[in-house]
Formats: structure tokens, C-alpha cells, sequence
């Protein structure tokens, strides 16, 4: 009899500290994943400093993040040694130094021979393999990812495994133990019940929280909006379109950092901020340095950002000025022609201090801008390879010219090549036509496409 309540006694209290084990795994996962944003944060950093300082000759490009940046170095040694604490196999240490060489390479072969020389012939060739360095640091985490995800599955297994042996041995031989199982699965069973509840309320509170777009004078809109996240309908990408005035208006699109409600919490702060600090204001570059300001005192986590591209369309000048925070996936189609508008600044949330440009763009009848996040670029065929800019430029330049179609095209291009959304994708495209063509604006806030109506 001693020996059954020992058991009954024994049962549960194991059970909690495998789950307390699993747990700890799953956090020391966690911070490995995020040093591994941190790791991606300092590259992207290097090359949005290189890039506008290449696109505008700007020395104010070349801050603290320029390279060479011994700053990825330590960030790569920390996260082995965290790769080693989770016992990660050697394959994931090998991904990070093949990380760190490819970054070593990139720094040494095109950002400084660019930095010292960027009018040389040999400088569009040095872009070039940048691109396929990048691409290949880009796969390089992808398959560490996959790591990290394996790694935390087996965790799980294992912690389901363990709990559902010991709850089967203890509730055969004694009583106590089953009525203790019972109350473990009236447990789960009510947590479930409760995250159910909780997607719903979610998804109700970003389908309040996010506001239409409007009417902006000259202008056809069209719009896609997917996410990424299954379990909960959510994303972390922002489309928006408002007016100024009878003949100006703005238009936004970010993707911040993250997927989850932590994302949309993200997504809907930056949504009404802009909104709000773009009131009084006529400069795109002054309101995304004040909005950089105040999301660093909102959010005191070093791993969340926002990348941002804040437009202003002026119908009476047909002229576009923006500010584009680390933005990559930006351009204006004349034609045949197609334009991209570089970024003017880093990421927010990085440097409270970082200073935006205003670029003005001309635009005539028929021009197409088209904007989206890096979902859309970053889409992964079956062999790991990324869409990239190239086939989105290539897709942009024979597409239709009603700018809902081109969006439709795009979101339909992207899921063909990778067999379904892997990332938050938003994408919004501007036509300037003539006063009595332009349309009002509505943006689906969930997933697929919604048609400007």
C-alpha cells in the first residue's frame, strides 16, 4: 500500500519536473533562435548602410553599422556557444561559422572594395556577388531554422512521451493517480478551450483595431495582405492609405518583426502611430524619425524592429516624396521601365538617433508603385532558392496595368513558386490616373487579396 501512494505521490511530481526540463529546453531554443535574428539584424544593418550610401553618396550612411562591423563576429561566436548549451548536432555549428566566413567574404570582397571605390567598372560585379553572399547567408539560416524547429518538435515528443508513460503506469495501479490524470486532462482540455477563444478574440481585435484605406485624388489602389501564421489569423504587416487634403494623401507599408499576436501588436502601434504623427506633418522623413523615437521608448526589446516605406502623393504636382526605412521591395514602373526607390535609412527601432532622407519622385499618367513586404521577395521554391527581386521585376514589368491585377499576380506567383504563404506578405500598388478614374480603397486585414472598390 506504501508503495502504491508513493507511486501516486511520485507520478505527478515527476511529470512537473520533466515539464519544467522541457520548458527550459524550449527558452534556451528561444534565445538561440533570437540570436540568430541578432546575427541577421547586424547584416542587414552592414548592407542597408552600404546601400544608401552607394545609392545617394550620403556619408551619414556610414555610421557605427558600416563595415566592417566586428559586431557580427561576437554575435556569431555567442550563438554557437548557445547551439552548444541546447546540444545542437555539429551540422548547426558548421552553419554559423559558414555564416561567419560567407560575412567575413562579403565584408573583404564588395562592401569595402564598394566603400573605397564605389564609381570602379568592377562595382556592379562586386553588387552582384554581394547578392548571391547574401542569398547564400540567407539559406544558411533557413537551414538552422529548420534545425532549431526539428530540435524543439523532438522536445515536444519527448515531453508527451514521458508524461503519457508516467500518467499510464501510476493510474493502472492506483486510484489516486487516475483521478490526478483526470484533472490533468480537464486541465488541457480547458486550456485548449481557452487559446481557442483567445485566436477568436485576437483575430476580432485586429479586425477592429485596423482601419480601411480611403480615397487618394488621381489614383487607382490595389492591395494583397496574407499571413503566415496558422494557428491564430494574424500577421505583422501593415498596409494603409489615408487622406491629407483634397489632392494629397499618404500611403504605408511595414512588416515588423515577428509572427503572432506579438507582431499585430507591433503592426496596429506602428498602424496609428504614423497616423498620428503624420497629421501635422508634411515630410515623410521627419515622421518616420519621430515614430523611430517613439517605438524605441514603447518597446524596450533589442530584437524587435520595423522595417517602413511612408509615401505622400501630391495629385496636383503628380509627385511622390517618401522615406523608406531599410525598405527593399519599392518601385516605380514607367512604362517598360522600371525604377527602384532605394532605401533613405536603417530599420527602426535600431538608433534612436538614425536620420531619414525625403526622395521626390516624378510621376506621370499610367505609372504603377508598387510596394511589398519581404514575403514576397523571400518566397522559397522547393530547392531553398528565393523568388527575388529579379522575377518580381520581371513579373512587374509585363503585368496588367490595373494595379488590383498586378497585386493578384503577385500573390498568385508567389504561392505557385513556393507551394503556399511562409511569410506575412502585404503588398499595395499605386496607378496615377486621371481624377474621375481614381477609386475609393479597402485593404483585406487577414489573408488573400481584397480588390479596391
Amino acid at each position: 500500500m506504501v508503495g502504491f501512494l508513493a507511486t501516486a505521490i511520485a507520478g505527478p511530481l515527476i511529470g512537473v519536473r520533466q515539464l519544467d526540463a522541457a520548458s527550459t529546453a524550449q527558452i534556451r531554443l528561444a534565445n538561440v533562435r533570437s540570436d540568430l535574428d541578432a546575427l541577421l539584424r547586424i547584416q542587414l544593418a552592414e548592407e542597408t548602410s552600404l546601400r544608401g550610401y552607394l545609392a545617394t553618396h550620403d556619408p551619414l550612411f556610414l555610421d557605427e553599422d558600416k563595415p566592417p562591423d566586428p559586431a557580427f563576429d561576437r554575435q556569431a561566436r555567442q550563438l554557437e556557444a548557445r547551439l552548444r548549451e541546447v546540444e545542437m548536432p555539429a551540422a548547426a555549428i558548421q552553419t554559423v561559422d559558414d555564416m561567419r566566413a560567407r560575412h567575413t567574404t562579403w565584408e573583404r570582397d564588395v562592401a569595402l572594395p564598394l566603400l573605397q571605390n564605389p564609381g570602379s567598372l568592377e562595382a556592379y560585379t562586386q553588387q552582384a556577388t554581394g547578392k548571391i553572399i547574401t542569398d547564400q547567408m540567407s539559406r544558411d539560416a533557413s537551414q538552422l531554422r529548420d534545425l532549431l524547429t526539428q530540435a524543439s518538435v523532438r522536445v515536444d515528443a519527448d515531453l508527451r512521451r514521458r508524461i503519457n508513460a508516467t500518467v499510464a503506469i501510476s493510474a493502472g495501479i492506483v486510484t489516486l493517480f487516475a483521478i490526478v490524470a483526470l484533472w490533468y486532462a480537464i486541465g488541457r482540455a480547458t486550456a485548449v478551450a481557452r487559446l481557442a477563444e483567445g485566436q477568436v478574440l485576437v483575430d476580432a481585435l485586429q479586425r477592429t483595431l485596423r482601419v480601411g484605406g480611403q480615397r487618394l485624388a488621381a489614383t487607382q489602389i490595389g492591395s494583397a495582405y496574407a499571413s503566415a501564421t496558422r494557428e491564430a489569423l494574424i500577421g505583422g504587416d501593415v498596409l494603409d492609405v489615408w487622406r491629407a487634403g483634397p489632392t494629397r494623401g499618404w500611403f504605408l507599408i511595414a512588416d515588423t518583426s515577428g509572427k503572432g499576436i506579438e507582431a499585430a501588436r507591433h503592426a496596429a502601434f506602428t498602424q496609428y502611430a504614423i497616423r498620428a504623427l503624420a497629421a501635422d506633418a508634411d515630410d515623410p522623413a521627419a515622421v518616420l524619425r519621430r515614430y523611430n523615437r517613439l517605438f524605441l521608448n514603447t518597446f524596450d526589446d533589442p530584437s524587435v524592429f520595423v522595417v517602413a516605406f511612408l509615401g505622400t502623393f501630391d495629385a496636383r504636382s503628380q509627385t511622390l516624396r517618401y522615406a523608406s526605412a531599410g525598405h527593399g521591395t519599392a518601385y516605380v514602373r514607367r512604362g517598360a521601365l522600371i525604377e527602384r526607390l532605394p532605401p533613405t535609412g536603417a530599420l527602426v527601432g535600431i538608433d534612436p538617433e538614425e536620420r531619414y532622407g525625403t526622395e521626390t519622385v516624378p510621376l506621370a499618367l499610367g505609372d504603377v508603385v508598387l510596394l511589398a513586404t519581404d514575403g514576397l521577395t523571400e518566397a522559397r521554391g522547393a530547392d531553398g532558392e528565393m523568388l527575388g527581386e529579379d522575377r518580381v521585376v520581371a513579373i512587374l514589368r509585363d503585368a496588367p496595368p490595373d494595379p488590383q491585377a498586378l497585386c493578384d499576380l503577385l500573390v498568385a506567383s508567389a504561392d505557385a513558386y513556393s507551394g503556399g504563404v511562409q511569410d506575412d506578405l502585404a503588398i499595395i500598388a499605386l496607378r496615377v490616373v486621371a481624377e474621375d478614374e481614381s477609386v475609393s480603397t479597402e485593404f483585406s486585414t487577414i489573408a488573400g487579396s481584397d480588390a479596391a472598390s
